[in-house]
């Protein structure tokens, strides 16, 4: 028959691995949650759409909304996303190809 220390014990290190179990199971964030975006986040899916054209480059994070992937053009260079990827971009001409994207500003 088990004495009570040994009770104790055993519900201490039931209490340590559910501790444990717990730490190891965060989750981690969802690449879709654009933490970063400093002027809101929004949905573009309208092909030759002006994402960003400025004397300065700006920074967006984009994300692909569909499983057929999305091409973005950035200062003339093509840059294609793959099933749900996401990328960070830089330019002074940002322009959606193709797709259906989400993305935000990123801070500077």
């Amino acid at each position: 028959m088990a004495t009570p220390r040994t009770w104790r014990l055993a519900g201490t290190a039931l209490v340590l691995m559910a501790a444990g179990a717990q730490a190891q199971t965060a989750q981690q964030p969802s690449p879709y949650a654009i933490e970063g975006c400093a002027s809101g986040c929004f949905v573009l899916k309208e092909r030759g759409a002006a994402i960003y054209t400025g004397a300065d480059a700006a920074s967006y994070r984009i994300c692909s909304r569909s499983s057929l992937g999305a091409e973005v053009s950035v200062d003339s260079a093509v840059v294609r996303l793959s099933n749900r990827d996401c990328t960070d971009v830089n330019g002074r001409a940002i322009v959606l190809n193709a797709g259906e994207i989400a993305l935000g500003r990123l801070p500077r």
